[in-house]
């Protein structure tokens, strides 16, 4: 569902008073420093889901697999993701608090904001721990909407259904995500991808998808945005 603060009239009023373009972020390893604390508890569940345990070492190689292979490797189908998926973000609620926000990247987003672009995050986490976390470093204003939590739908129609509610051209978007599977939606969404290597999957992963952009320091999310923006692309 998609999830608002404060009055929807402010909200769309915000969202209508410029023409910039409108990035998407994702939320986990994009925005979040997720990682660490999803290793922590991956590695508390493991046994339970009959898995091995996994270091940060092996964690920062596992980096370079898409996200397809990451979880061949680690011997969890797609069921279990789902399952397993659901557990961690549960857990990972009670311990949002541990949580930091990857370093540079609340300068980012306050210079996206105070330069007029028009943005909001998608994610499958839940809309509470997004908004406790957005209001913590002071962010949560500088985003229109959050379409958040577990959904029936994958990532492209889930982008697709926020395009059609704000009424937004797919050419005037550009989804920004930190794995391989973010890039595949932006393409089957066909709004433009920009790939961070900051996160779950390294830049030798994410090129792989063919990204728009790719970038490795959130100080770069502003020059690409802008080159975005000053890029013709036919309307969908």
């Amino acid at each position: 569902m998609l999830a608002y603060w404060g009055p929807v009239g402010i909200m769309w009023k915000t969202m209508a008073e410029t023409t910039r373009p409108l990035l998407i972020f994702d939320f986990d390893g994009t925005l979040a420093n997720t990682l660490e604390t999803g290793i922590e508890i991956f590695n508390d569940l493991a046994e339970s889901y009959g898995l091995h345990q996994i270091t940060i070492e092996e964690a920062r190689e596992l980096r370079k697999l898409n996200t397809r292979a990451l979880l061949d490797h680690l011997g969890i189908s797609r069921l279990m993701a789902v399952k397993l998926g659901a557990h961690i973000r549960k857990l990972l609620h009670e311990r949002m608090d541990e949580v930091e926000m990857i370093v540079g990247a609340q300068q980012a987003v306050l210079e996206l904001h105070r330069s007029g672009f028009r943005l909001g995050v998608l994610s499958s986490n839940s809309a509470d721990n997004v908004r406790m976390f957005l209001k913590r470093f002071g962010l949560l204003e500088c985003f229109g909407f959050i379409e958040a939590g577990v959904s029936l739908f994958g990532k492209p129609q889930r982008i697709l259904n926020v395009l059609k509610k704000l009424k937004v051209d797919p050419a005037q978007v550009m989804y920004v995500g930190d794995e391989t599977r973010d890039m595949e939606a932006a393409r089957k969404s066909k709004v433009s991808g920009l790939a961070v290597c900051w996160g779950a999957n390294g830049r030798e992963a994410m090129e792989t998808e063919d990204p728009d952009f790719c970038i490795d320091d959130p100080v770069e999310l502003l020059r690409c945005a802008e080159e975005f923006e000053s890029t013709p692309r036919p309307s969908a």
